[in-house]
């Protein structure tokens, strides 16, 4: 895991976002900025060698739920268990914050994630009005 400051790693997480082909939308810096504003938050970075795999932020959605906002693993880490990682990693600074709760959103076309999700036993509880998955656990 990465400990760099939190602007250096804003950038990291900007470059891996804009070299995962899967991510239709490429969130900006701003955008991040903007999402975390006023929040509690965590930026995650994995690292393979010293170079930067993947990422997760997190945010606080209310007291008790920790929401993964966004998460990505290049390409050609996957199935290397970097995904399974930063998850771990988000339920257990969730947990040391206090939360009771996670919560993230994903999408049909990310089948492994969705797998990967439901192996670590987060459960559905519904679609958003964009028909992204509402997934969540209790800690």
């Amino acid at each position: 895991m990465s400990r760099t400051k939190k602007s250096d790693q804003i950038l990291i997480i900007h470059v891996i976002i804009n070299s995962i082909p899967a991510f239709s939308h490429k969130t900006t810096t701003k955008e991040i900025h903007q999402r975390i504003k006023e929040k509690d938050h965590d930026f995650i970075i994995v690292e393979d060698n010293n170079k930067p795999t993947g990422f997760l932020i997190a945010y606080a959605l209310d007291k008790e739920t920790y929401y993964n906002w966004l998460m990505g693993v290049l390409p050609e880490f996957r199935r290397k268990g970097y995904g399974r990682q930063l998850i771990k990693k988000f339920e257990t600074i969730a947990g040391d914050k206090g939360y009771t709760a996670l919560q993230v959103k994903t999408m049909e076309k990310f089948s492994a994630m969705r797998h990967l999700l439901a192996e670590m036993k987060y459960q559905k509880i519904g679609q958003d009005e964009d028909g992204k998955f509402i997934l969540r656990k209790n800690l």
